[in-house]
């Protein structure tokens, strides 16, 4: 099984962000496993080609140790899950699988691309919320 990163996403139909708050998995890289029934919303489109853009551009960065990932990111091709990853913006990491590939990457959390993403994390899970 070999590591790879955000940029080597390939192309996506859907994104669904995936509330993680609350969960508490046996290890860092079984969130999204652990997060089978949370709260999430599906985004297709313009939204969901922007957002996948902004998980493909995330700058490096130097991780932290705690990962409490508020949102989880699941890529779709179709109805075949392509990646799917929890993250971490306090500790600057993220973990996943990408088929039979590990996804970890540590990234910088401050800046904009990063934080764009954060937001469009919050409005996708909010905008469910008030419907």
């Amino acid at each position: 099984m070999s590591t790879i990163a955000p940029s080597s996403l390939s192309r996506i139909d859907a994104v669904e962000v995936v509330s993680l708050r609350g969960l508490l998995p046996n290890g860092v890289s079984e969130y999204m496993a652990a997060a089978k029934d949370a709260r999430r919303v599906r985004i297709t489109g313009t939204e969901a080609q922007r957002i996948a853009e902004l998980w493909r551009t995330l700058p490096e960065g130097e991780e932290m140790r705690c990962h409490i990932p508020p949102f989880g990111l699941r890529f779709f091709a179709g109805d075949d899950l392509v990646c799917e990853a929890s993250i971490c913006w306090r500790c600057n990491n993220i973990f996943g699988q990408a088929g039979a590939d590990e996804v970890f990457f540590e990234f910088d959390g401050s800046l904009a691309p990063s934080r764009a993403l954060l937001k469009a994390c919050e409005n996708a899970l909010v905008e469910v919320a008030v419907e």
